[in-house]
């Protein structure tokens, strides 16, 4: 059985736009859980005066990072306290 040019032009660009459509719709799943992270974080330091030194003291040593982007926070039983670094700067000691 054989197949003529278009028949493989048309299952090639088929096969694209399935897999592009994957790709957006992975792109977009991250970058609403980034999102909803962001969020999460902002409501902490909002009612949280803890979070909000945590904040301030990693602000004064990176200006740059971005609470709920480059680093997390998470609450403990006794406090709040970094969860993720996602940073190549070393982490400080707070």
């Amino acid at each position: 059985m054989s197949y003529d040019a278009l028949t493989i032009s048309a299952v090639t660009i088929i096969a694209v736009f399935i897999i592009v459509i994957i790709m957006v719709g992975k792109s977009k799943a991250a970058t609403e859980m980034r999102l909803r992270i962001l969020a999460r974080n902002l409501v902490m330091m909002q009612s949280n005066e803890e979070a909000m030194e945590i904040c301030r003291k990693i602000h004064e040593k990176y200006p740059e990072l971005c609470a709920g982007i480059d680093f997390t926070l998470k609450e403990e039983g006794n406090g709040i306290e970094v969860d993720e670094w996602n940073s190549d700067k070393p982490r400080p000691d707070l």
